[in-house]
Protein backbone atom coordinates (compact mmCIF):
# COMPACT_ATOMS: atom_id res chain seq x y z
CA UNK A 1 0.00 0.00 0.00
CA UNK A 2 2.90 2.22 0.46
CA UNK A 3 4.68 1.67 -2.38
CA UNK A 4 1.47 2.76 -4.26
CA UNK A 5 0.47 5.47 -2.52
CA UNK A 6 4.14 6.87 -3.04
CA UNK A 7 4.27 5.44 -6.54
CA UNK A 8 0.85 7.50 -7.32
CA UNK A 9 1.39 10.47 -5.87
CA UNK A 10 4.77 10.56 -7.39
CA UNK A 11 3.08 10.23 -11.17
CA UNK A 12 0.14 12.26 -10.20
CA UNK A 13 1.99 14.92 -8.93
CA UNK A 14 4.17 14.89 -11.85
CA UNK A 15 1.04 15.02 -13.89
CA UNK A 16 0.03 18.10 -12.01
CA UNK A 17 3.67 20.03 -12.48
CA UNK A 18 3.40 19.24 -16.02
CA UNK A 19 -0.17 20.26 -16.63
CA UNK A 20 0.38 23.87 -14.70
CA UNK A 21 3.39 24.52 -16.38
CA UNK A 22 1.87 23.80 -19.62
CA UNK A 23 -1.20 25.87 -18.59
CA UNK A 24 0.53 28.67 -17.83
CA UNK A 25 3.05 29.00 -20.74
CA UNK A 26 1.33 27.92 -23.83
CA UNK A 27 -2.40 29.21 -22.24
CA UNK A 28 -1.44 32.07 -20.49
CA UNK A 29 -4.57 32.79 -18.93
CA UNK A 30 -3.44 34.28 -15.84
CA UNK A 31 -1.17 36.65 -17.18
CA UNK A 32 -4.24 38.55 -19.18
CA UNK A 33 -5.13 39.65 -15.71
CA UNK A 34 -1.58 40.93 -14.41
CA UNK A 35 -1.42 44.52 -15.16
CA UNK A 36 1.61 46.47 -14.98
CA UNK A 37 2.00 50.22 -13.18
CA UNK A 38 2.00 53.15 -15.42
CA UNK A 39 5.70 53.91 -13.54
CA UNK A 40 6.92 51.09 -12.28
CA UNK A 41 9.67 53.22 -10.73
CA UNK A 42 7.31 55.64 -8.69
CA UNK A 43 5.20 52.97 -7.25
CA UNK A 44 8.45 51.25 -6.01
CA UNK A 45 9.86 53.99 -4.51
CA UNK A 46 6.20 54.84 -2.60
CA UNK A 47 6.48 50.99 -1.18
CA UNK A 48 10.02 51.17 -0.02
CA UNK A 49 9.51 54.66 1.42
CA UNK A 50 6.08 53.32 3.13
CA UNK A 51 6.30 49.59 3.96
CA UNK A 52 8.67 49.23 6.77
CA UNK A 53 9.05 45.46 5.96
CA UNK A 54 8.16 42.65 3.75
CA UNK A 55 4.82 41.08 4.56
CA UNK A 56 1.23 41.53 2.94
CA UNK A 57 -0.15 44.82 3.09
CA UNK A 58 -3.63 46.43 2.14
CA UNK A 59 -5.18 49.90 1.76
CA UNK A 60 -6.58 51.24 2.88
CA UNK A 61 -5.56 48.84 6.01
CA UNK A 62 -9.22 49.14 7.85
CA UNK A 63 -8.15 46.44 10.16
CA UNK A 64 -5.91 48.61 11.91
CA UNK A 65 -8.27 51.34 12.54
CA UNK A 66 -10.62 49.02 14.25
CA UNK A 67 -9.89 50.24 17.77
CA UNK A 68 -11.34 53.91 16.72
CA UNK A 69 -14.83 54.13 15.15
CA UNK A 70 -14.04 57.27 13.41
CA UNK A 71 -11.33 56.60 11.78
CA UNK A 72 -12.79 53.00 10.94
CA UNK A 73 -15.67 55.07 8.85
CA UNK A 74 -13.18 57.03 7.40
CA UNK A 75 -11.21 53.86 6.23
CA UNK A 76 -14.48 52.06 5.07
CA UNK A 77 -15.55 54.89 2.67
CA UNK A 78 -11.88 55.23 1.50
CA UNK A 79 -12.34 51.51 0.82
CA UNK A 80 -15.45 52.13 -0.99
CA UNK A 81 -14.50 54.89 -2.82
CA UNK A 82 -10.92 53.77 -3.75
CA UNK A 83 -8.38 52.63 -4.57
CA UNK A 84 -8.23 49.15 -2.74
CA UNK A 85 -4.68 47.56 -3.18
CA UNK A 86 -4.05 44.01 -1.88
CA UNK A 87 -0.52 43.29 -1.90
CA UNK A 88 2.49 41.04 -1.32
CA UNK A 89 5.87 43.21 -0.34
CA UNK A 90 9.41 41.36 -0.61
CA UNK A 91 11.75 45.07 -0.33
CA UNK A 92 14.82 42.28 -0.14
CA UNK A 93 13.00 41.38 -3.81
CA UNK A 94 12.65 37.64 -5.54
CA UNK A 95 14.86 35.90 -7.98
CA UNK A 96 13.91 35.78 -11.52
CA UNK A 97 15.33 32.50 -11.48
CA UNK A 98 12.00 30.05 -11.24
CA UNK A 99 14.22 26.72 -10.18
CA UNK A 100 13.70 26.68 -7.21
CA UNK A 101 10.05 27.66 -7.18
CA UNK A 102 9.68 25.19 -9.55
CA UNK A 103 11.16 22.48 -7.29
CA UNK A 104 8.93 23.83 -4.17
CA UNK A 105 5.92 23.54 -6.59
CA UNK A 106 6.34 20.15 -7.79
CA UNK A 107 7.12 18.74 -4.02
CA UNK A 108 4.00 20.57 -3.21
CA UNK A 109 1.81 18.85 -5.81
CA UNK A 110 3.18 15.71 -5.32
CA UNK A 111 2.34 15.71 -1.52
CA UNK A 112 -0.79 16.66 -2.33
CA UNK A 113 -1.14 14.00 -4.79
CA UNK A 114 -0.03 11.33 -2.14
CA UNK A 115 -2.72 12.88 0.31
CA UNK A 116 -5.51 12.66 -3.12
CA UNK A 117 -4.25 8.68 -3.17
CA UNK A 118 -4.82 8.36 0.27
CA UNK A 119 -8.61 9.51 0.20
CA UNK A 120 -9.12 7.28 -2.59
CA UNK A 121 -7.92 4.30 -1.16
CA UNK A 122 -9.62 5.04 2.52
CA UNK A 123 -12.76 5.40 -0.03
CA UNK A 124 -11.86 1.98 -1.54
CA UNK A 125 -12.87 2.71 -4.77
CA UNK A 126 -11.39 0.69 -6.95
CA UNK A 127 -13.52 1.28 -10.48
CA UNK A 128 -11.12 3.56 -12.95
CA UNK A 129 -14.56 6.12 -13.83
CA UNK A 130 -15.39 6.24 -10.35
CA UNK A 131 -11.98 7.03 -9.28
CA UNK A 132 -11.10 9.49 -11.45
CA UNK A 133 -14.58 11.11 -10.93
CA UNK A 134 -13.82 10.76 -6.83
CA UNK A 135 -10.24 12.90 -7.85
CA UNK A 136 -11.84 15.11 -10.45
CA UNK A 137 -13.79 16.25 -7.31
CA UNK A 138 -11.52 16.74 -4.89
CA UNK A 139 -9.96 19.18 -7.49
CA UNK A 140 -13.15 21.21 -7.45
CA UNK A 141 -13.13 21.24 -4.24
CA UNK A 142 -9.59 22.54 -4.23
CA UNK A 143 -10.40 25.07 -6.68
CA UNK A 144 -13.49 26.54 -5.09
CA UNK A 145 -11.74 26.57 -2.27
CA UNK A 146 -8.93 28.12 -3.17
CA UNK A 147 -9.90 30.81 -6.01
CA UNK A 148 -12.85 31.95 -4.49
CA UNK A 149 -11.83 33.36 -1.24
CA UNK A 150 -9.27 35.42 -3.83
CA UNK A 151 -12.20 37.48 -5.31
CA UNK A 152 -14.59 37.63 -2.61
CA UNK A 153 -12.03 39.03 -0.27
CA UNK A 154 -9.30 40.51 -2.12
CA UNK A 155 -11.31 41.66 -5.58
CA UNK A 156 -9.41 39.48 -8.04
CA UNK A 157 -11.06 39.65 -11.40
CA UNK A 158 -13.47 36.97 -12.26
CA UNK A 159 -11.23 35.75 -15.32
CA UNK A 160 -8.17 35.32 -12.82
CA UNK A 161 -10.69 32.91 -10.36
CA UNK A 162 -12.18 30.91 -13.38
CA UNK A 163 -8.18 30.58 -14.97
CA UNK A 164 -7.58 29.50 -11.47
CA UNK A 165 -10.11 26.92 -11.52
CA UNK A 166 -9.44 25.62 -14.78
CA UNK A 167 -5.79 24.95 -14.16
CA UNK A 168 -6.83 23.14 -10.85
CA UNK A 169 -9.91 21.02 -11.69
CA UNK A 170 -8.64 20.42 -15.48
CA UNK A 171 -4.84 19.10 -13.55
CA UNK A 172 -6.42 17.44 -11.17
CA UNK A 173 -8.92 15.56 -13.75
CA UNK A 174 -5.08 14.50 -15.89
CA UNK A 175 -4.04 13.61 -12.26
CA UNK A 176 -7.10 11.14 -11.83
CA UNK A 177 -6.62 9.63 -14.82
CA UNK A 178 -2.95 8.30 -13.84
CA UNK A 179 -3.72 8.00 -10.24
CA UNK A 180 -6.80 5.62 -10.92
CA UNK A 181 -4.78 3.45 -13.37
CA UNK A 182 -1.61 3.04 -10.91
CA UNK A 183 -3.65 2.53 -7.68
CA UNK A 184 -5.02 -0.62 -8.30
Amino acid sequence: MKQKLIKCGLIGGLVLFVWSAIFWMVFACQMNYMMGFSDEGDVASAIVDNAPKSGLYILPNVAAKSGNPEQMKQAEDKMASGPFVFAAVRLEGKSARMGGAMFASFILKVVAACLVTWLLMQARITEFRRAVKFITVVGVVVGILVAFPHAIWFGFPAGSVVCALLDTIVGWFFAGLVIAKFVK
